[in-house]
């Protein structure tokens, strides 16, 4: 009898024993999947939240309403992700005369241009000092008639020929003799060399045997003319100039001196 009932009572323990196992798994099961559920449905809300932040993000500080933008202020830049940037344009620069400047309010304006410098010698000048050029030059270089103009300049300027301030009157200075024999006329035609080349300058007419050849001749001494004018010098100081023969072997022997072309010129002091 005893036995009997110690077989009853173990196998009603045991069977208690496994039902309460089955229910301790199952409600572990039931807990943990609630618990995945709860997670699930609060990641999903954050994700929502989230992407709404995100949205109002963009619509309150970087998306600006097309009909709002200034396209001519603001440049638009789209990244890899679709990310959408408006992004302020640099003020353009422009260098002008060595000078940096900005856009304003007057760049639409249109800019001063500067004023055609007036030359600082006279058409009389130019003239006398052209047609002398050609006199004394006609056949050279332009090298050559540059030079010729500017030992007549040299003149007006130097202490040496204080009595003279012209160009005329370096031309007629005839002080310690005369100083360009073109100025010399002839006693058959009563006319220089130089008044016949004053007459081809004023009216376009070249008697000689070759006119379209002397016409390019006064040309080119106009040119060397306006160049010394301007302030181009390729003699320095030098004051004299005469024919490169014979004759000119003192001169380099003595003094300072440079040849071009036919001539040679030099200074005595």
């Amino acid at each position: 009898m005893n036995a009997i009932k110690k077989l009853f009572i173990a196998v009603i323990g045991g069977l208690l024993i496994s039902f309460g196992c089955n229910s301790a798994v199952n409600a572990t099961e039931t807990v943990n999947l609630e618990d995945l559920s709860e997670i699930i449905s609060s990641e999903t809300d954050e994700d929502a939240a989230s992407s709404e932040m995100m949205e109002n993000e963009l619509s309150d500080e970087d998306i600006l309403p097309e009909d709002l933008l200034d396209t001519d202020e603001y440049e638009i830049y789209v990244d890899e992700q679709g990310q959408v940037y408006y992004i302020k344009k640099e003020p353009a620069v422009y260098e002008t005369d060595g000078q940096e400047t900005e856009d304003s309010e007057e760049s639409g304006k249109s800019k001063s241009t500067k004023k055609k410098e007036e030359p600082s010698y006279s058409e009389s000048d130019l003239r006398l000092l052209a047609c002398l050029v050609y006199a004394e030059a006609g056949n050279q270089s332009y090298e050559g008639m540059l030079a010729v103009a500017n030992v007549v300049l040299n003149r007006v300027k130097s202490p040496i020929f204080a009595h003279v301030n012209t160009i005329k009157e370096a031309i007629f200075d005839n002080k310690w003799g005369v100083q360009f024999t073109v100025t010399i006329k002839s006693s058959k035609t009563g006319k220089s060399m130089l008044d016949r080349a004053l007459e081809c300058y004023d009216t376009g007419v070249f008697p000689g045997k070759n006119p379209e050849a002397e016409r390019k001749c006064m040309n080119r001494a106009i040119k060397a003319a306006k160049a010394a004018l301007s302030g181009e010098n390729n003699i320095s100081d030098f004051l004299y100039f005469r024919l490169n023969n014979s004759k000119a072997s003192t001169i380099k022997k003595k003094y300072q001196y440079i040849i071009i072309g036919d001539h040679i010129f030099y200074r005595t002091k």
